[in-house]
């Protein structure tokens, strides 16, 4: 039966970050291919069927990860977590239903999750990758227009700085499409984040933050995006 690598800590947000945002993190398993998936259905939050569709035991173990952490943020804050459950629209984002919803956002990457929670009009979304930048090949998947034309010439110029830039759009980029609730269906390449703080989608605003905490003695990239009204 699975239980938690670590001890749930708090995520210290940005100064930047206004409102009633709550974020924890943890460190998770990587266990081999050869590993058996752990039994994760006891857990609050965890689909069954969903839960038997995991092929490799490093997929249980992130997606119990998550759950926990949502658990834990609804009961360190007052909320009754039997009185909530977690669907997935068709873009497979989850969204919390219950007597008083909000908005969730889950990422985990490089033996580490992070989950936060936020009010439901803020539409929140959050990603986080380890600091070990990406390749230059990357760029035409992820970027164009003037925003790819930046990124090639920083590649040009420095490719050590250009490579934890590049991994620094993708995280803010991950992060814009979990708030828009439209995950991949909203194509990376067809807005732009490089140098912004409030972008536009759709005709909705969404303000970004970006910082670099140290997490389990890594450095890592965390993006949090989420609708603001204010440009």
């Amino acid at each position: 039966m699975w239980e938690p690598a670590s001890t749930p800590l708090l995520l210290n947000l940005p100064e930047t970050v206004e409102g009633e945002f709550h974020a924890v993190w943890m460190k998770t398993r990587n266990p081999p291919p050869s590993d058996s998936i752990p039994d994760i259905s006891h857990l609050h939050f965890v689909d069954a069927i969903e839960a038997q569709s995991f092929k490799v035991a490093k997929r249980a173990e992130e997606h119990a990860a998550g759950r926990y952490l949502i658990a834990h943020l609804l009961q360190q804050n007052g909320y009754d977590v039997k009185d909530y459950q977690i669907k997935r629209n068709e873009y497979r984002r989850p969204i919390l239903i219950g007597p008083q919803p909000l908005s969730i956002s889950i990422t985990h990457s490089g033996g580490l999750a992070i989950a936060i929670i936020a009010p439901t009009e803020l539409s929140v979304g959050i990603d986080v990758e380890p600091d070990s930048g990406r390749q230059r090949n990357l760029l035409p998947l992820m970027a164009s227009g003037d925003e790819l034309t930046k990124l090639e010439e920083a590649w040009d110029q420095n490719p050590g700085a250009a490579s934890t830039l590049t991994n620094l759009v993708w995280v803010v980029k991950e992060a814009i499409q979990k708030a828009t609730g439209l995950g991949m269906g909203l194509a990376p390449q067809s807005f732009e984040v490089l140098d912004k703080e409030v972008i536009t989608i759709n005709s909705q605003l969404y303000r970004i933050h970006s910082w670099q905490p140290l997490l389990s003695g890594q450095v890592t990239n965390v993006a949090l995006a989420h609708i603001t009204d204010t440009a």
